[in-house]
């Protein structure tokens, strides 16, 4: 039994694996509110509405932790993601399935107890909630317990992002509980603050929130009174939250690497020719799992996905993950493509308690295949990164590896070597070769018309 770290905090139950199988104990906390809610119904009219995650119920429970009332069986989620490498229009789709889902559970005397972003996933078909026991019963002219919540983890880091800079999506690596509300305040412009939604949402609710906390801080007793808030009353304030999240744009400002494919340096022949090995290999290996490292639109991350494979799309510009996660998402043209953002010389660590309360890149693999195509001359001349650390860092990734060597006399490496002169990091064919030979044997490869050579490795280990 393999416990799991993200979810360590809830006593009312706790997610495990056992054999590649995604189980949740329910404990004594949480019974009244799972009960409550399966037996109005909800969990049933959620899962069919698509907006949560299935589940069977398990009535054997032998081999659950101890103090465990009720177990559940999930399907398993082909690559659990983070809001930190979301693109904008996903953090936005996960607060409007909040919403959704509150406007679902609200006249039956239901809501969501929390409104963490940590709570959804895209599991190959679309965006779901997956935590079961953030549904609980509604305390009768209550406030929304998760508003505040909702608000750091969704119309903060969205405003910050769409008005300021979109980079600050970024900051979720710090903020992992959620942005502070007065930083999001302080960071936007001024007339922003003002919009009449943020300005309730946001900039008043960041006032009041830091007042009390001034007064706990200086030892003075809180006693602000809770305000009464009818069925009718919290369902406007979900829609008010719907309209000024419906609101927010992002205005993409970068367009350089989402128009790659207009300014690449080689031909049209040779972008077919890659294409189709790259299908050639798929089709060849049909891996359940395929990373497209660098995937800048994903081109071959589509042509991977269509040959069957789920593909976690990687890239660091934030305007091309969010043309990609449009075109999947939005136009339905394709599925199982998941587009993320990160810098690939800092790729995503473990984080929160003890660094293992969300896993790092590599704790989320292996990939059955890695692509790297037209990316590692850039993680070498850009990033400094030696092609043996390259070629370790890859071994520990993937069983297969498709990766494509840039020669030094292509006009791209020639354009990222202008202002180093011969002061740089060995790069030739020969260090190429001798890197990645430490750790793969060649199993197949093309050469391009251009020079270029694509190599089919698989580890040593797996030969």
């Amino acid at each position: 039994m393999s416990m799991n770290n993200g979810s360590f905090r809830d006593p009312s139950g706790k997610v495990f694996s056992i054999d590649g199988e995604i189980y949740r104990s329910i404990f004594a906390p949480g019974v009244k509110d799972f009960e409550a809610a399966r037996d109005a119904g909800m969990y049933r009219r959620l899962i069919s509405a698509g907006l949560l995650t299935p589940y069977e119920e398990i009535a054997e429970r032998d081999f659950t932790p101890e103090g465990t009332v009720h177990c559940l069986h999930h399907p398993r989620l082909p690559f659990v993601s983070y809001p930190w490498e979301w693109s904008f229009s996903m953090l936005k789709d996960a607060a409007l399935l909040h919403l959704d889902i509150m406007e679902q559970l609200v006249p039956q005397g239901f809501w969501l107890r929390d409104a963490s972003a940590f709570n959804v996933q895209y599991d190959g078909d679309r965006l779901r909630l997956i935590d079961t026991l953030s549904i609980g019963q509604r305390i009768p002219n209550s406030p929304w317990v998760a508003y505040r919540q909702f608000c750091a983890h969704f119309l903060a880091p969205l405003a910050m992002a769409a008005y300021g800079d979109v980079r600050t999506l970024g900051l979720w690596r710090n903020y992992i509980d959620g942005y502070p509300l007065d930083l999001a305040v302080n960071m936007l412009p001024a007339w922003r603050r003002y919009l009449p939604g943020l300005l309730m949402h946001l900039t008043l609710h960041a006032r009041f929130q830091n007042r009390a906390d001034r007064k706990e801080d200086l030892g003075k007793q809180v006693t602000a009174r809770t305000p009464k808030v009818s069925d009718t009353g919290l369902i406007g304030i979900i829609r008010s939250l719907r309209h000024v999240l419906t609101g927010i744009r992002w205005k993409r400002s970068s367009k350089i690497w989402e128009s790659y494919k207009d300014i690449r340096t080689y031909q049209a022949e040779d972008v077919a020719a890659k294409s189709e090995y790259v299908e050639k290999i798929v089709r060849r290996l049909r891996p359940g799992i395929v990373w497209d490292l660098g995937a800048n639109v994903g081109e071959f991350s589509m042509i991977a996905a269509a040959g069957g494979a789920f593909v976690v799309s990687v890239e660091g510009d934030p305007a091309c993950v969010e043309h990609l996660y449009q075109r999947v998402f939005h136009t339905k043209e394709t599925k199982h493509v998941l587009p993320l953002t990160m810098d690939l010389a800092n790729p995503s660590p473990g984080l929160g308690w003890d660094s293992c309360e969300r896993f790092s890149l590599k704790e989320r693999g292996p990939a059955d295949l890695l692509l790297a195509l037209a990316l590692i001359h850039h993680l070498v001349f850009s990033s400094c990164v030696p092609l043996e650390s390259i070629a370790k860092w890859v071994s520990s990734l993937t069983k297969y590896a498709l990766i494509e060597f840039v020669p030094p006399t292509d006009p791209m490496v020639q354009k990222l070597l202008q202002n180093r002169g011969a002061n740089h990091l060995p790069y030739d064919l020969n260090v190429f070769l001798s890197s990645f030979n430490a750790y793969f044997h060649i199993e197949d490869q093309m050469t391009l018309n251009n020079g270029r050579i694509v190599y089919l490795y698989v580890r040593k280990t797996d030969a």
